[in-house]
């Protein structure tokens, strides 16, 4: 199934969204706290548009910061021989996501948890590759960070979303051809719509037709919809509307 999500970038609000923050971390944050001012007092004047392309290329943006700085092998270089240490890297985490709070990020569970996944992620890796006499890897590649296991938002069913009144099933009667309009449609709700929207339209036929195989295994396995398993008449009328071919 293809996944047309947004990416992690543009959740964020894009590179303007990343460099309001990291302006704030590195221009109100840092410089007040006793703790890292020390560590960056040398930076470059342009560290904090070196580490907004940095996050962009991570979260799925443009290869500005290969192309412009020259991608993994500087960002590695920075930190050799560093020793940076865990109160550090702690700090630094919790002042950016302090920062992306006051740059008006998107502040949904879904991002918020992809987004601090991978600065605890990165920033582990960069104690470790500054530490005396580690050898890190010279040439990987930038790493590209996605959603995760939540997924982007609207797959998952709110708390708070209005109770959505339960589905009717239209049973064919005799002599009646089943349709994938009157009958299976009217099966797949509005939320269990916007939780699969990422990957395919379940009211829509043509997607549903190619991907109906997966949609009926995970139906019988109870892994659809995401809040709860449909009755056994309702996988049975799925499973009759395949068998007769996938009538519109």
């Amino acid at each position: 199934m293809a996944d047309d999500s947004p990416t992690l970038f543009e959740w964020a609000g894009g590179a303007p969204a990343l460099l309001r923050m990291t302006r704030i971390f590195y221009q109100t944050y840092v410089p007040r706290d006793e703790l890292l001012a020390p560590v960056f007092a040398h930076m470059l004047p342009d560290h904090p548009e070196r580490v907004a392309a940095w996050l962009g290329e991570v979260f799925g943006g443009p290869a500005g910061y290969t192309e412009t700085y020259g991608g993994y092998p500087w960002m590695l270089a920075q930190h050799l021989g560093r020793g940076l240490t865990e109160e550090w890297r702690a700090r630094w985490v919790d002042l950016l996501v302090r920062s992306a709070h006051d740059a008006g990020l998107p502040d949904d569970p879904e991002f918020a948890s992809a987004f601090r996944s991978y600065l605890e992620w990165g920033s582990r890796l960069a104690v470790e590759n500054s530490q005396p006499g580690s050898h890190p890897p010279q040439h990987m590649p930038v790493p590209h960070w996605s959603w995760g296991p939540a997924g982007p938002p609207g797959v998952r069913i709110s708390a708070l979303a209005p109770v959505e009144k339960e589905t009717v099933m239209t049973q064919p009667v005799d002599g009646d051809q089943l349709s994938f309009a009157q009958h299976v449609q009217p099966l797949f709700r509005e939320s269990d719509r916007r939780s699969m929207k990422f990957a395919l339209d379940l009211w829509s036929y043509d997607d549903v037709v190619a991907h109906a195989d997966g949609i009926l295994s995970r139906l019988r396995d109870g892994s659809m919809p995401c809040d709860s398993a449909w009755p056994d008449e309702q996988i049975e009328l799925f499973q009759r509307w395949v068998d007769a071919g996938t009538p519109a």
